[in-house]
């Protein structure tokens, strides 16, 4: 049995990993259904992951800032009613952080709508110089350095290599 990923390296096979654990998510009565891609199922191991990375404040240039740095869970995902975001290089922004609310059902992201899907929308805050300042090729660098992180990838994902795709990936299961 091939795992499938979106990456182009040679799948592991089934004896060197087992399948990530299928998540099922309890949508209310009345709700659409989710916004889910085919290619990024949710996965017990794909959120766990994506928290982990949601909180850890390797995805900015200098380690001073997570995505919830400026998404605070105690504060409904907000930036606790700042007028404008501060960077992790203590930039002001020129808008708040959204609250990260039903994000699942949402068609488009961030103030403006410029993002069509969650993954898309996952992939500006750290390459962005006035919130995470840093280049995708360094975050992928210290993600993937760290051990810890690539049995995290693949458990989640099938695939050792991390790069920005998975990144993306696991961020939008967890959010």
């Amino acid at each position: 049995m091939a795992w499938a990923a979106c990456q182009k390296d040679v799948p592991l096979t089934g004896a060197e990993l087992k399948p990530a654990t299928p998540y099922t998510i309890d949508i209310p009565p009345g709700f659409p259904e989710m916004n889910i891609p085919a290619d990024n199922p949710t996965t017990v191991e794909g959120i766990a992951l994506g928290r982990k990375l949601f909180y850890d404040k390797i995805l900015s240039r200098n380690n001073v800032q997570s995505c919830a740095s400026c998404h605070n869970q105690a504060n409904a995902f907000s930036d606790n009613g700042r007028i404008f975001s501060i960077g992790a290089d203590g930039s002001i922004g020129n808008r708040n952080s959204q609250a990260l609310i039903n994000l699942g059902f949402n068609r488009h992201f961030f103030w403006d709508g410029r993002s069509k899907t969650l993954e898309e929308q996952a992939l500006e805050p750290v390459k962005n110089p006035i919130e995470m300042h840093q280049s995708w090729a360094t975050a992928a660098a210290k993600i993937n350095a760290r051990p810890d992180y690539v049995t995290d990838f693949k458990a989640a994902f099938g695939y050792e290599k991390i790069d920005l795709t998975t990144v993306a990936k696991a961020l939008t299961q967890f959010m």
